[in-house]
């Protein structure tokens, strides 16, 4: 029995972290299309805002692959920030590439922040 905690533990982490990693890409991604499509003031504030978000993301997954309960809570928080910020951007088509991002896109962006959230409070308590 104690073997199938240790190894659902490990499948809860290890799904949390691929979560995320997917989670940095579409960050990442959407980044790059921003940068390359939007006014110089609203590239400054993109960088701005999300190039810390990048490097926390780094970092949580750093820890997640050492098994750091607090990195899950961390990555839970962060994929709470990133839904919260999709949804921000979204009423402020200025900052939109093109005036605005299908919402087709917005709804894939906030169900992976989600999805991290919720992977991450399962990994977060399966290790706790």
């Amino acid at each position: 029995m104690g073997l199938q905690h240790v190894g659902s533990s490990n499948q809860s982490g290890r799904t949390a972290t691929a979560v995320l990693a997917v989670f940095l890409v579409a960050v990442v991604a959407a980044l790059v299309v921003t940068l390359s499509s939007v006014a110089p003031s609203v590239r400054i504030l993109a960088a701005v805002v999300v190039t810390p978000i990048i490097a926390l993301t780094l970092l949580l997954i750093y820890f997640e692959l050492r098994g750091r309960s607090w990195s899950y809570a961390g990555a839970a928080a962060l994929g709470a920030l990133g839904v919260g910020l999709r949804l921000i951007v979204s009423t402020q088509p200025q900052l939109e590439v093109g005036g605005g991002l299908p919402l087709s896109v917005t709804v894939v962006y906030v169900t992976l922040g989600i999805l991290v959230v919720v992977t991450s409070v399962e990994a977060y308590l399966s290790v706790r």
